[in-house]
């Protein structure tokens, strides 16, 4: 009987620190319940993706553990890749789809569930994607839960697992998918970085403080949950990455007595991806949400990873 191996990975949000991230400085990412499901067989029959459009990374993945482990088993396989997360949203589908195919095919060759290897494979994965992408997201997705992370060299990367409370009323609104992608937000932020450097490297300090302000949160100290989210938010802003249309969302939040910000590389042509929200009473959030008509959805932090 052929053995059908099924494997999921959580998509992420990022809390604080996203763009800095890149420079060196340390962010704060959360698992969240919206995953990528990957289910693989082997056929004899040659190699069948479905949905088509994940076929290419799957190959790409094929390549990089012939090239890191010298396999070569992987050829006559059937996957089938199902997901929760919006693609393009800042949620991480991408890193989520390395993690999942990556632990899919070590369990298919049945080697050791190593999360530290099938997270440096996942990696090299995401390398074909978005050239020099941080490492957060898929490190959020192997390992789950809620991380501080910090890319110090393309070769030194550090995280922690973060012990805190569980949020019980976040919710995520899908403002919609930027016209940029990633890559080209993280440029504009460095065309900006060229531009004025000693601004902004001081909303880069300043987002430094804010996630330190957040990991004080955490551990246990009276900090105002919300004020974090909003001063994160005005700093990302400053920083040109929200578009005016996302601004109008999130200050219809904040006339409400909510919070929120966005959560990822962001957009400022139409759209900026996710946003975060959070109201001490979320029934506020829900009949906004219902009257503006978004898309928005409860979610839990803190989930497990692969």
């Amino acid at each position: 009987m052929i053995k059908k191996i099924k494997v999921s990975a959580p998509g992420k949000i990022i809390l604080s620190g996203e763009h800095a991230v890149v420079y060196g400085y340390p962010e704060i990412l959360s698992a969240i319940d919206r995953r990528i499901f990957i289910e693989t067989e082997e056929t004899g029959l040659g190699l069948d993706v479905q949905p088509v459009e994940g076929k290419l990374i799957v190959e790409q993945a094929i390549e990089i553990f012939k090239a890191k482990l010298g396999v070569s088993r992987l050829k006559n396989l059937k996957i089938k890749i199902s997901s929760q997360i919006p693609i393009g949203s800042g949620m991480g589908s991408s890193a989520a789809f390395a993690v999942a195919i990556s632990a899919a095919f070590f369990e298919f060759l049945k080697l050791p569930k190593n999360l530290k290897k099938i997270n440096e494979i996942a990696y090299e994965i995401e390398k074909k994607q978005h050239g020099t992408p941080s490492g957060g997201d898929n490190t959020i997705s192997t390992y789950g839960g809620f991380l501080l992370y910090r890319k110090e060299t393309e070769n030194i990367k550090t995280f922690l697992s973060l012990k805190t409370k569980v949020f019980s009323s976040i919710f995520l609104i899908n403002s919609g998918k930027p016209k940029e992608n990633t890559g080209e937000m993280i440029k504009s932020v460095r065309d900006f970085l060229s531009r004025s450097p000693q601004k902004v490297e001081k909303f880069f300090r300043e987002i430094e403080q804010v996630t330190r302000n957040f990991l004080r949160f955490f551990s246990g100290e009276e900090l105002d949950f919300g004020s974090l989210i909003t001063r994160n938010e005005r700093l990302l802003e400053q920083l040109g990455v929200v578009s005016p249309k996302t601004k109008i969302l999130i200050q219809k939040i904040e006339k409400e007595g909510g919070f929120a910000k966005i959560s990822g590389a962001g957009g400022t042509k139409e759209n900026s991806g996710i946003v975060l929200a959070y109201h001490r009473d979320p029934n506020v959030l829900l009949k906004l949400a219902k009257v503006e008509q978004w898309d928005m959805f409860k979610v839990k932090l803190g989930e497990r990873g692969v």
